[in-house]
Formats: structure tokens, C-alpha cells, sequence
């Protein structure tokens, strides 16, 4: 699981990557930038309650 994981990660940070890049170049970079932080945390978000933990601990914050 932890590898698909990570093979998923890999493929999306080059995907955004690439997409940042050739939107940079027509729009704003801090409208990127910030837009980009605001989908990976709804992505975080929807991807840690689809894959909820069976314990989280305060060192795992």
C-alpha cells in the first residue's frame, strides 16, 4: 500500500508540476502558487478521510 502510495504522489506532484508551469506563464504566479496550496489541501483532506488512520497519535502531527 505504502508504494502505491508513493508511485501515486509521485505522479501527481509531475502532473501539477507541469500544469504550474504553463500556467505561470499566463496567469500570475501567486494566483498559482496559492490556488495550488488550496487544491492539495482539499486533496489532503478528502484523502485522509477516505484512508482514515486507526490511531493518530500527537507525534504523527
Amino acid at each position: 500500500m505504502g508504494a502505491l502510495l508513493a508511485l501515486a504522489s509521485a505522479a501527481c506532484y509531475g502532473v501539477v508540476d507541469f500544469a504550474g508551469g504553463l500556467l505561470s506563464r499566463r496567469v500570475h504566479f501567486a494566483v498559482v502558487t496559492f490556488l495550488g496550496q488550496v487544491g492539495g489541501l482539499v486533496f489532503a483532506v478528502v484523502a485522509a478521510l477516505a484512508l482514515p488512520a486507526e490511531g493518530v497519535q500527537a507525534v504523527d502531527l
